[in-house]
């Protein structure tokens, strides 16, 4: 279920992720894609205020390389909004969800 608070967190900590309109080259360029990790996906559910237990998962599969970032065509610091995603599962895991 969207959460449109969290949208709005995610905005203030990284305003250049409502840049995103989905092409996809964080995915392309991302080594860890054949893990599991869709960039893309991760940011199109985070724009939409989104924190599944399939993302829960798989933004811990970035190692941070910035690849994503480098090759953005709107030159979004993905990296970042990654980190947030981590900050909200770990708020959540303390509280017990």
């Amino acid at each position: 279920m969207a959460n449109p608070t969290l949208k709005e967190e995610l905005l203030k900590f990284e305003p250049t992720a409502s840049l995103c309109y989905q092409c996809g080259t964080c995915t392309t360029v991302c080594p860890m894609s054949e893990f599991g990790l869709n960039t893309r996906l991760v940011m199109k559910l985070a724009n939409l205020g989104i924190i599944n237990d399939w993302v829960r998962k798989a933004v811990w599969l970035c190692t941070g390389c910035g690849l994503c970032q480098e090759n953005c065509p709107n030159e979004i610091r993905i990296p970042n909004v990654i980190r947030f995603i981590r900050s909200k599962v770990i708020i959540e895991q303390r509280r017990g969800r």
